[in-house]
């Protein structure tokens, strides 16, 4: 089993989830507050410890498209951070559509009769699109048909 970790890049703040061994149960991680100066580099060594220290093994990272599908200016910024992440972790990274996290987010929050300006200064908002990243990609997991066993390398049947 694994321990996957879902990151919701921002320019501002990067929101950070794990799941639990058997992708069961995710929870929230602290969200990150980027300095203003700060460079992508930085952040994504920083994001990385966060990961490394809650025992992530595998790290999907939001990816924002437009409408259509078509990839924006963020998801092409998110692309390289996920890039440097993998390289400051040693771990694969995959990127998931994270369309309408943040709406859902910010839903889940107001139900919880949390003020949303209050949310979004803390850090809420992203830590909880984070979360919605991770539920939804371990949700299509479950969706996705088995993956067929790959041919033994000398051709020999099994």
């Amino acid at each position: 089993m694994r321990r996957v970790a879902a990151v919701d890049y921002g320019r501002r703040r990067i929101g950070l989830a794990i799941s639990d061994p058997l992708g069961v149960t995710v929870r929230g991680l602290e969200t990150l507050v980027r300095d203003r100066d700060g460079d992508l580099a930085t952040a994504a060594r920083a994001t990385a410890e966060r990961l490394l220290e809650a025992r992530a093994d595998h790290l999907i990272v939001g990816l924002p498209l437009h409408a259509s599908g078509e990839e924006s200016e963020m998801s092409r910024e998110a692309r390289a951070f996920g890039a440097l992440l993998a390289e400051a972790t040693g771990l694969a990274v995959e990127y998931f559509d994270e369309g309408l996290t943040s709406w859902e987010a910010e839903e889940t929050l107001k139900a919880r009769g949390k003020r949303l300006r209050d949310a979004q200064r803390r850090g809420d908002v992203d830590r909880e699109a984070a979360c919605a990243i991770l539920r939804s990609w371990l949700q299509e997991q479950e969706t996705r048909p088995p993956q067929p066993l790959e041919p033994p390398e000398d051709g020999a049947e099994a």
